[in-house]
């Protein structure tokens, strides 16, 4: 995974990478939402709601997995408003947001290599990345494990139920401002 120091370098990089617009634009939402390079690839013009910023995944049908939650559970996060406003801008080609030939999602093997081009990292170390911002930045263990929809374990299962909605936004803002400053 990356070093959390290091992200303002990755956005920088990205602004001048030769990648698509719409590459880019999932590139920088695998980051700063920490989802599996599949669920972003699969990201869907109705699962995202242009006006509140709201992503929902919805549950997975049952035998399909591609482009959902690890879980299979449905999870919605709301965007900071400037990637939300930046995907809303993107040319609406097909059903999915980040599309390259208008006709299907880009593949989420593309996310992965693209960023092997920037250091030896993978999609899902951005998960990492993020937790151990949390941890120099005093966040509370619960609401990034939520953030990322970890599973619970233990007790936390069965008591902790908040999905903390309103604090994963909140703290979704947060890390693009330190990411965007530190540039």
């Amino acid at each position: 995974s990356l070093h959390f120091s290091r992200l303002p370098e990755l956005w920088s990089w990205l602004e001048e990478a030769p990648f698509a617009p719409a590459v880019k634009m999932a590139m920088r939402l695998a980051v700063v939402t920490t989802h599996r390079a599949a669920v972003v690839a699969n990201m869907r013009w109705d699962h995202l709601n242009c006006e509140t910023g709201v992503w929902s995944i919805p549950e997975a049908p049952v035998g399909l997995s591609e482009g959902f939650m690890k879980s299979g559970r449905g999870f919605s996060a709301k965007l900071p408003a400037a990637l939300s406003q930046a995907f809303c801008e993107l040319p609406k080609k097909c059903d999915f947001v980040f599309s390259v030939d208008g006709q299907r999602p880009i593949n989420a093997e593309t996310l992965r290599r693209n960023f092997q081009k920037f250091d030896n990292i993978t999609t899902h170390g951005f998960r990492n990345t993020f937790k151990t911002w949390c941890l120099h930045n005093d966040i509370d263990e619960f609401l990034a494990d939520r953030y990322c929809d970890h599973a619970l374990k233990g007790l936390d299962k069965n008591y902790r139920r908040d999905d903390l909605f309103e604090q994963r936004a909140e703290l979704a803002e947060h890390y693009l401002n330190y990411i965007w400053s530190s540039k």
